[in-house]
């Protein structure tokens, strides 16, 4: 630090210690946030539905087009967010172990 400017510590000291750490946390946030339909049902509107407000929506619906349409998006959901989770183990340390 002797003498840098604080863009300089922050760009050259910090970001490089928190930035795993930054992405790991955006990750989890991200793939928990796919799925919790109990806060998604209070605020969700209807011109903007979420994923999981329109696999009930479909579910909801009688009729195979829409079961089978509601068994698709959850099936993407459920890719993205093994993929969030995938991105969080691989961004883990070797010598540390878990987070």
């Amino acid at each position: 630090m002797l003498g840098a400017s604080p863009g300089d510590v922050l760009r050259y000291i910090d970001l490089p210690l928190i930035a795993r750490s930054l992405i790991v946390a955006a990750a989890f946030a991200f793939t928990i946030s796919l799925g919790e339909f109990g806060a998604t049902a209070l605020i969700a509107r209807p011109e903007y539905p979420t994923v999981p407000i329109a696999i009930y929506r479909l579910f909801s619906r009688p009729g195979e087009l829409n079961y089978g349409q509601a068994l698709a998006l959850s099936t993407i959901l459920m890719f993205v967010a093994g993929a969030g989770m995938l991105i969080i183990d691989r961004l883990r340390l070797g010598d540390i172990g878990e987070f």
